[in-house]
């Protein structure tokens, strides 16, 4: 199973279940920056979608672990799935609630082509203020290559207006 039949698998079924969704993480940063290894996936989806698709999976016999974050982590909900085979193992991390994250994410997610497939992922604007949220070293620099990759076609007012003040610096 490669990338492209593990996005079109979770991407019919969270479109059976009509929650929309936006891929993040570093295959956002590959859409819109450089490319890096990795094999985790991210995904978006909104709060009020938790319930719907741990059903979803549970009816489709898809092995998943519902995590609860502290009251301190950034990340409320997470639902990790594995899909693959040993060798071609893919890890699906859906977070539901990011805190900080401004509103309208899956909105502004943007279709990007997969050979014959089309998924929404988190548009570059986003992606940027999500990795800055991150605050780890690799995720500034991810957020350095989304915005010298696409400078010229990035509105920058945005990513000023949504992005929390104390992550703010590596836009000046």
């Amino acid at each position: 199973m490669n990338l492209r039949d593990v996005l079109a698998r979770i991407d019919g079924l969270l479109k059976r279940c009509g929650i929309e969704y936006a891929v993040i993480g570093g295959y956002a940063v590959a859409a819109w920056g450089e490319v890096r290894a990795t094999r985790d996936i991210d995904l978006l989806c909104g709060a009020e979608d938790l319930d719907t698709l741990k059903h979803a999976l549970t009816e489709s016999g898809v092995h998943f672990e519902h995590r609860v974050g502290d009251p301190d982590d950034p990340i409320s909900d997470v639902v990790r799935i594995e899909l693959g085979e040993s060798g071609e193992l893919y890890e699906l991390d859906v977070l539901f609630g990011i805190r900080e994250a401004p509103a309208g994410i899956l909105e502004r997610s943007r279709p990007v082509q997969i050979q014959d497939l089309t998924i929404p992922v988190a548009s570059p604007e986003d992606t940027i203020i999500l990795k800055l949220l991150g605050g780890s070293a690799r995720d500034i620099d991810d957020a350095r290559s989304v915005l010298s990759t696409q400078r010229g076609r990035i509105d920058l007012s945005l990513i000023r207006q949504l992005c929390p003040e104390p992550h703010k610096p590596i836009l000046e």
